[in-house]
């Protein structure tokens, strides 16, 4: 073959042309889909189809280019076109505008994805890095391979140090330590623990201690595939210091592995060691095991631990905080009177900060201990303090929430949803979780996913009180509150909280005899604990002695403890009392102590106070105070007309009722007053309507009149509450705790 005569030929029939036009026209199909189809939607199959089919079509090309011939006739065979008569030159000419014209197009797409498109490529890029330096890590319980069941708590203790080491680091987001527990055991598929506490990576291994031999293993997986990123074993003859030795090692191992930038002070704060005793150490990681059930006979063993590791090492501030919280949930999970918690809280605080000032557990302790005495605000900076020292300090989260509950609902929310993403498998976290259903009226919902935790953990007591709240107080279903307050006391017969509950309710619907018995029960077994003394409270108003009452109030609120949680109901019975006695002055005292912006010229209404400044108003207008009293009542009727306006957007929203039924009251606007009270009737379960307008003394002047629409409705309510009344006492007696001389009263 004549290959210089070939070439010619090649491109007198103008196959290169064809070649080069096909090629950019190819790629720029190719590109423009490659762009565009992730943008619309495409299938992940349009993209490489594409490809294949230019691909395909290019040799195609150029065998037609060779073969035929575009005439002024028409499409001809090359070989039928006498030479003389090609056109092949007209034809290259146009090929060259062809050409010229798809290059164009190419440039100007170039252009147009540099400029349009650059930027949705850094934020993918971005958000990969992104993805990166906020790594996702669950720390599992290394395993127990000593063959000695005493030697368990060292091994979950070490674990528990490596997880805290890493949820110091500000871009990382650490599973908390009771939901990677869960797994503890279970050797459960690697994948679906990633899934269930929604981390990409698991850090887990073994501990094999002998005298004082230690050899650790640990490795890191991804959780997604199982693929073992990083593995080590650490053999050590074991003292404190080369125990954490080891744990900074692995840590830092961990964020290496994991891309993660560690700034000075954060390698800084995981080299502390928090004691250079190692018997010191082992007492303090068996304390954290009893703290973590919560049950007061375990919270009392934890403490002990905890004052051992502290007699060994009195440096050892980790220990001093562990032991503040540790009083602090015995408060509430046991009995420990308001003055000794205050005591014993305040006094390990100090001490633990006064060796360590970063130390999170103490701010978080100090947190707890402000909220317990009604010191919102320093509670939430210590809180704060707690979480900026430690970022996925997940119940340290819900703590926070609480202190805003009854003054910005949106953020308790947000706090218990943060709760729940770092620690999903916390039941209490996950049991505040659930109860942000229930502050968005989601009862049925809520209910369900109690009844769910229920089953999961039976011996829980306090979800077995939400459902219990959730039926009577909104639903009305008192005799089903009852079985579910019945059901915990079976669990713990003791509990104070389930007494408080039981009483509570028997105290509402009237059950005389049978609150006395309860109330005297607590007052045996519990004498200083807050359930007796709220108990007392009720007691007192009960009876009508209102004289007693006032005392009681004064010694009280004089030593801390109504500062720490007066809800509406109480409110209402220390206003009416105190109303009877003519001793408004202690009223005056309470609400300036505990809500002082109520004293200030510019008042803010929320959730909490909103209703104190009903109540105070209230008594300030029967004192003929009448500047005082329009000081508070315009903002009354103001945060009235504005929670109205929220039921455009939340339907379920019913905070605006009792400010607009008191604003019209105030006002004497019986006009309004019944409009609001349709919507009150309409939204309002029978058993509240019953303790607004019977059970206490009506606080709505208008309530007092014989108005048909009110009358009709406290009927409504009382026939109610007597079938429920029937059927509770059916059930107590089934449960052998109703006397038959209760009946007669």
């Amino acid at each position: 073959m004549n290959i210089p005569k070939f070439i010619e030929e090649l491109k007198r029939r103008n196959v290169f042309k064809v070649a080069t036009a096909y090629a950019i026209a190819g790629w720029l199909i190719i590109q423009v889909v490659s762009t565009v189809s992730p943008q619309l939607g495409f299938p992940d199959w349009v993209a490489p189809f594409f490809t294949v089919l230019v691909l395909v079509g290019f040799p195609l090309s150029l065998i037609f280019a060779w073969a035929f011939e575009l005439t002024p006739d028409g499409l001809k065979k090359s070989q039928e076109v006498d030479i003389t008569e090609s056109v092949t030159h007209r034809t290259g000419k146009k090929l060259n505008s062809i050409i010229i014209t798809v290059l164009s197009m190419a440039v100007i797409f170039l252009l147009v994805e540099r400029v349009f498109f650059a930027e949705a490529a850094f934020i993918e890029n971005r958000s990969e890095l992104t993805h990166i330096e906020t790594a996702s890590i669950a720390v599992l319980p290394f395993v127990n391979m000593s063959g000695d069941e005493n030697n368990e708590y060292f091994s979950d203790g070490l674990s528990e140090e490596l997880l805290n080491a890493l949820a110091k680091i500000k871009d990382m987001k650490v599973a908390g330590r009771t939901s990677s527990f869960k797994f503890k055991g279970q050797n459960e598929n690697l994948k679906l623990i990633g899934d269930e506490l929604n981390v990409e990576h698991i850090l887990e291994g073994s501990v094999r201690k002998s005298g004082n031999r230690i050899r650790i293993t640990a490795q890191l997986i991804k959780a997604e595939d199982g693929f073992h990123l990083w593995s080590e074993t650490f053999d050590r003859e074991l003292t404190a210091n080369n125990l954490f030795d080891i744990q900074e090692e692995i840590s830092k191992e961990v964020l290496k592995e994991l891309k993660v930038h560690l700034l000075d002070e954060e390698e800084k704060d995981i080299a502390e060691s928090p004691t250079v005793d190692i018997e010191a150490y082992n007492f303090y990681l068996k304390g954290t095991q009893y703290e973590a059930t919560r049950l007061e006979s375990d919270l009392k063993l934890a403490i002990q631990q905890y004052q051992e590791a502290v007699r060994i090492d009195p440096t050892f501030a980790k220990a001093y905080a562990r032991m503040a919280i540790a009083y602090e949930l015995l408060s509430g999970y046991g009995a420990l009177s308001n003055e000794d918690r205050l005591n014993l809280v305040r006094e390990n605080v100090d001490q633990a900060l006064f060796l360590d000032q970063n130390i999170p557990e103490a701010y978080a302790a100090l947190g707890l201990m402000y909220y317990s005495s009604g010191e919102l605000q320093k509670g939430v900076e210590a809180l704060n303090k707690a979480l900026e020292l430690n970022p996925n300090y997940g119940i340290a989260y819900m703590w926070l929430g609480n202190q805003y509950l009854y003054s910005d609902e949106q953020k308790t929310i947000d706090l218990f949803t943060r709760a729940y993403e770092i620690d999903p498998l916390n039941q209490v976290v996950r049991s505040n979780y659930v109860y942000t259903l229930m502050l968005q009226d989601r009862n049925d919902e809520a209910i369900e996913q109690y009844n769910e935790l229920i089953r999961q953990e039976p011996k829980q007591l306090v979800y077995y009180y939400r459902v219990g709240e959730i039926k009577a107080y909104s639903q009305g279903k008192i005799r089903e509150a009852f079985e579910v307050y019945f059901d915990a006391k079976e669990i713990a017969p003791d509990a104070s909280v389930t007494l408080y509950y039981i009483a509570t309710l028997s105290n509402n619907i009237r059950m005389e005899g049978y609150f006395d018995q309860v109330y005297s029960e607590v007052v045996q077994k519990y004498p200083d604990s807050e359930p007796r003394i709220f108990l007392e409270l009720w007691g007192l108003y009960k009876e009508r002695k209102y004289e007693d009452f006032s005392l009681f109030i004064q010694k009280e609120f004089e030593s801390g403890l109504l500062q720490e949680a007066i809800t509406d109901p109480e409110i209402f019975a220390i206003y009416t009392s105190l109303k009877k006695v003519n001793k408004y002055e202690l009223l005056d005292q309470i609400i300036s102590k505990i809500y002082p912006e109520l004293t200030q010229n510019s008042i803010r209404l929320t959730k909490d106070n909103h209703i104190k400044a009903i109540v105070w108003a209230k008594s300030l207008k029967e004192r003929g105070q009448e500047e005082a009293f329009q000081r508070l009542i315009d903002p009354v009727c103001d945060f009235g007309e504005s929670e109205r306006e929220k039921l455009k957007t939340n339907p379920e929203s019913d905070d605006y009722l009792y400010p607009a039924l008191f604003c019209a009251d105030f006002k004497e606007d019986r006009e309004a007053f019944l409009a609001v009270f349709e919507e009150y009737k309409e939204r309002k379960n029978l058993f509240l309507v019953y303790l607004d307008l019977l059970e206490v003394e009506p606080v709505w002047e208008f309530a007092k009149q014989p108005i048909p629409e009110i009358e009709l409705l406290k009927e409504k309510a009382k026939t109610h509450m007597e079938s429920e009344f029937r059927k509770s006492v059916e059930f107590l007696k089934i449960k052998g705790e109703w006397k038959e001389e209760w009946e007669e009263n």
